[in-house]
């Protein structure tokens, strides 16, 4: 936190916080002896989403640094996509995403955590037959074809038709949902115009 510009006070305020924490197990209205933890965050404490994302945000900067791969769109290039602990690597090349795989692994090692290998897959979006082969601490990592990622839906084909379709049935789901509005007639069809206008 401090390397990432934190004023020095906060840090020790967290800092003592975590220092010297205990915790003890009720199960069946028993309590056990307290004993101290050592790793991770505070359960339900407002503040352990935020510490994560930190540790994620280091994470990622000692994987990606001085990695030159990615992927180039709109002149940017393009290494990964975050959302808390869902993260997506993008390489052009399947040495590359080993490359970055490695750097993801031995950065999550350095800092205590690790890949989880059976829920990590790997995508190839080409027209090459030939199955990719990435690992991760020696475990091959498994194929797939599609994958979802916040809502949207990405597949090897690179094409956009199995999304466009999932999106217009839920939209239609959703419309379907409105009908005693388009058929009451206390509502205007001026306002029910705006409102089909929004929503579209």
């Amino acid at each position: 936190m401090v390397d990432m510009g934190f004023a020095k006070d906060l840090v020790a305020l967290i800092r003592a916080l975590y220092e010297k924490q205990k915790s003890n197990v009720r199960v069946h209205g028993e309590t056990s002896g307290w004993f101290q933890a050592k790793q991770g965050v505070r359960q339900g404490c407002i503040l352990s989403p935020y510490l994560f994302n930190l540790m994620a945000e280091l994470l990622m900067r000692k994987a990606l640094d001085g990695f030159d791969g990615g992927f180039k769109i709109g002149g940017r290039c393009i290494t990964n996509l975050r959302y808390a602990d869902d993260i997506v690597l993008i390489a052009s090349t399947e040495e590359k995403l080993q490359d970055l795989v490695n750097r993801l692994h031995e950065a999550a090692t350095e800092l205590g955590m690790k890949i989880n290998g059976k829920k990590t897959k790997v995508m190839k979006v080409c027209n090459d037959p030939k199955p990719i082969t990435v690992t991760v601490a020696g475990y091959i990592l498994s194929e797939t074809k599609s994958f979802k990622y916040l809502g949207a839906k990405f597949n090897s084909e690179a094409s956009c038709d199995e999304e466009i379709k999932s999106r217009l049935a839920i939209a239609k789901q959703r419309l379907g949902k409105l009908v005693p509005i388009w058929k009451a007639r206390t509502v205007s069809n001026k306002l029910k115009a705006r409102l089909i206008k929004g929503l579209i």
